[in-house]
């Protein structure tokens, strides 16, 4: 009979059997489609020397002014900046760590190490409720070549300039040198400092405790001094610090916008509250003076403020349970609010992609998009295994999502049941709708832009260049590249079919990879698995395999590139039931 043509769709569609998805493809790892041909999923290098101090939670890379790139890296309790395979320890002085932030005490343990509705008493045991309390998170953007963070355990705006050897507190620095001559006084700070002339500052902890007070700042000569006037006699001291009251504090996170406003959310604490600089001046947040822009908006919400992106059409907040779109209005009130969804929170703070003005994320039962100024739900072919097979408690805190950026790709990391680190991935590929699985365990990640490819952390806290030729840092990855289809459904069930040879073509490489089958006589039956069988150059492939149900898997066999198109098969009728 002629050969039958295997045209099976791009993309894992994943329910409880592999017979449930007749005609398409079951599971895979590291496996991707383009234009209906499967490829691999590249390697990946390991870019740093040693492993850094602490588990890495963000990723967030940087194009100075000189062209050169740097990496920003958001750890529990390290900040660090560099670029190549040395990274600096640029710990804000005072950092407050993940274990023990700002809002801990609330309730038992600290604030988002457990589920509303966690159960503690095994005498009554309960299910755990899936809203999440804000969790962990490092929020950083761009200001010009320099770099913006807030850490929610913290809550202090830093700020680092890629010069510099620590990342500095907006609205606090330390005291190098202080000395008083003919009334005025100049203070040296450690690092530069945000202060501007007219702002009130706090002086205390310096050693000549003359010093210490309330002032009005006069002049910044430079970028690590200020003056102020005290009319006391002459005096040279050390030590002490020096904080502007003015500067917003326990806050959730930061983005800048297109309109240069430093954009705190869960400012000062009040978890509803955006509130936003003037204009091209992250240090100015005089909400009531008449001659800047800054404000604050408190949301029409009873739920908190997590996480907030940067989209075509403005800023898209999430909240516990809603989608808000913060857009540029003018004056005078700079900025308008409109909530955009209900019920499509995200199951973790960073479980979030965006590409091309659009986002993706993973809500708390299903995938999301914002695509315009509309959210809407997702439509996800592996939606079901994705949810049941991730941890209910390390999903709220650690899944996390990025753009691929060489390819239309989202990846959403997760942990899986019984797993305290991401563990599994879900790919969605936005150009052509497919989605796919696998397992990798990987702690942040971020997509190709400033650097030529996408760069991930994995458990042990090192950095990864991914992408990057067809190992694992050296290491063959045979063996952990493979699809499985599922039912074949060839005549239907009805008739014993023999496979004698199946033919791959449209595509290069076939000598790299190897093909099986899965094969059994009930559609319930017990499944044998077939010899392993090798494409020749050509892609013809000799096989010898027969029963009623029929499924195949394909599998790397080199750390090579290859691309497999359709697959048809020579079958021979062998009898009926």
């Amino acid at each position: 009979m002629p050969l039958v043509p295997l045209t099976i769709p791009p993309g894992v569609v994943k329910p409880a059997t592999p017979l449930l998805a007749k005609g398409r493809y079951w599971d895979a790892n590291l496996i991707r489609w383009r234009s209906n041909k499967l490829l691999p999923v590249g390697g990946w290098q390991r870019i740093t020397e040693t492993a850094l101090a602490s588990t890495v939670r963000a990723l967030f890379p940087v194009m100075a002014n000189d062209g050169s790139s740097w990496l920003m890296i958001g750890c529990e309790d390290k900040l660090y900046a560099g670029e190549g395979s040395t990274y600096t320890d640029i710990t804000p002085t005072g950092f407050v760590p993940a274990e023990s932030g700002l809002f801990g005490g609330y309730g038992a343990y600290n604030y988002g190490a457990l589920l509303y509705g966690d159960d503690t008493d095994p005498t009554y045991p309960r299910p755990p409720s899936q809203l999440s309390v804000p969790s962990f998170t490092w929020t950083m953007d761009n200001w010009g070549e320099d770099v913006l963070s807030v850490a929610s355990s913290d809550g202090r705006l830093f700020y680092y300039n890629p010069g510099n050897t620590q990342a500095s507190v907006v609205g606090y620095a330390l005291i190098q040198t202080i000395s008083r001559v003919s009334n005025v006084v100049t203070v040296t700070t450690t690092l530069d400092h945000t202060f501007k002339t007219g702002q009130v500052v706090t002086i205390a902890g310096v050693t000549t405790t003359s010093f210490n007070g309330t002032f009005t700042i006069t002049g910044t000569p430079t970028l690590n001094t200020f003056t102020y006037a005290q009319s006391m006699s002459n005096a040279t001291s050390s030590g002490g610090s020096v904080t502007h009251d003015g500067t917003p504090t326990q806050n959730r996170g930061v983005i800048v916008t297109p309109e240069r406003h430093a954009v705190l959310f869960g400012m000062n604490g009040n978890p509803r509250r955006v509130g936003w600089s003037d204009a091209e001046d992250y240090a100015e947040w005089d909400f009531a003076s008449a001659t800047n822009t800054a404000g604050f908006f408190d949301l029409d919400t009873q739920s908190r403020i997590i996480m907030a992106t940067s989209v075509r059409e403005g800023t898209l907040i999430w909240t516990e349970d809603e989608a808000w779109l913060m857009r540029y209005i003018g004056l005078p009130y700079i900025y308008g609010f409109e909530r955009i969804g209900f019920g499509c929170g995200l199951i973790a703070p960073r479980s979030f992609a965006t590409f091309g003005g659009r986002c993706v994320w993973m809500g708390r039962e299903n995938f999301w998009i914002y695509d315009g100024g509309y959210v809407k739900p997702l439509p996800c072919d592996v939606n079901e295994y994705v949810v049941t097979n991730m941890d209910p408690t390390a999903g709220a805190l650690y899944t996390h999502g990025a753009e691929n950026g060489l390819f239309p790709e989202a990846w959403f990391w997760y942990p899986s049941v019984g797993s305290s680190v991401p563990d599994q991935y879900v790919i969605y590929n936005y150009a052509e709708g497919w989605w796919s699985i696998g397992s990798l365990t990987r702690t942040a990640s971020t997509g190709a832009s400033v650097f030529p490819y996408p760069i991930a952390a994995d458990q042990n806290n090192d950095l990864f260049y991914h992408e990057n030729g067809w190992t694992n840092n050296g290491a063959s990855l045979v063996g952990d590249r493979w699809v499985e289809s599922g039912s074949l459904n060839l005549q239907q069930g009805n008739n014993v079919m023999m496979v004698k040879q199946a033919l791959t073509d449209s595509g290069y490489g076939y000598d790299s990879t190897a093909l099986q089958f899965y094969t059994s006589y009930t559609p319930e039956g017990t499944e044998t698995l077939s010899s392993v069988f090798s494409p020749k150059s050509n892609g013809y492939t000799d096989v010898r395999v027969s029963g009623r149900e029929m499924r195949i898997r394909l599998e790397s066999t080199q750390d090579a590139p290859w691309s497999i198109g359709e697959t048809r098969l020579d079958l021979v009728p062998r009898g009926g039931r």
